[in-house]
């Protein structure tokens, strides 16, 4: 009984951090247009909904939330090995429809990291999407671990909507 049990579970340990690993770096070829991709998974009921509209120029809309040490919400959002930080930024750069970029910082790049989607139009109706996580930089980045888990979570949310789309297989 005990043999059959440890192979089951190694089996679901297994399968978890293959979802874990596959949201790493992913990449997705779907059945639609570029804007209708982005809009779907970038779109008004997007985890982006609420961030104010911060205008830089040109065609990249940039939205940020800063909270500032004493604010509400202030302790959710800095890491525990940053106990001294001032302030946090959530950055959200759209250059439509080619990238998204979400860059969580703290203390204006004293630690950062990010999510990056880029949109490749591949002919009418085809679109492929590429899905990254950014590499940490700064020091003192253990405490980031938690937020990390809140940024895969978002990427995990618009990934999800790709699911919406005719998956296409890449040609060979």
């Amino acid at each position: 009984m005990f043999r059959m049990i440890v192979p089951i579970i190694a089996m679901l340990l297994a399968t978890g951090c293959g979802k874990i690993a596959e949201l790493a770096n992913e990449t997705r070829i779907v059945a639609a247009p570029r804007e209708e991709v982005f809009a779907k998974m970038f779109g008004n009921d997007s985890a982006f909904t609420g961030l104010p509209l911060v205008t830089n120029g040109g065609s990249t809309r940039l939205y940020e939330l800063i909270v500032q040490k004493g604010e509400p919400g202030f302790d959710k959002m800095i890491p525990d090995e940053r106990p001294d930080a001032q302030k946090v930024k959530i950055a959200v750069a759209m250059e439509i429809p080619r990238e998204t970029h979400l860059i969580y910082s703290v203390d204006d790049g004293a630690l950062k990291t990010g999510l990056k989607f880029t949109f490749e139009e591949l002919a009418p109706g085809r679109t492929k999407v590429a899905f990254t996580i950014d590499d940490l930089t700064g020091d003192g980045s253990k405490g980031l671990m938690v937020n990390r888990s809140a940024l895969r979570k978002i990427a995990r949310d618009a990934l999800d909507k790709l699911d919406d789309f005719d998956e296409v297989k890449e040609l060979a």
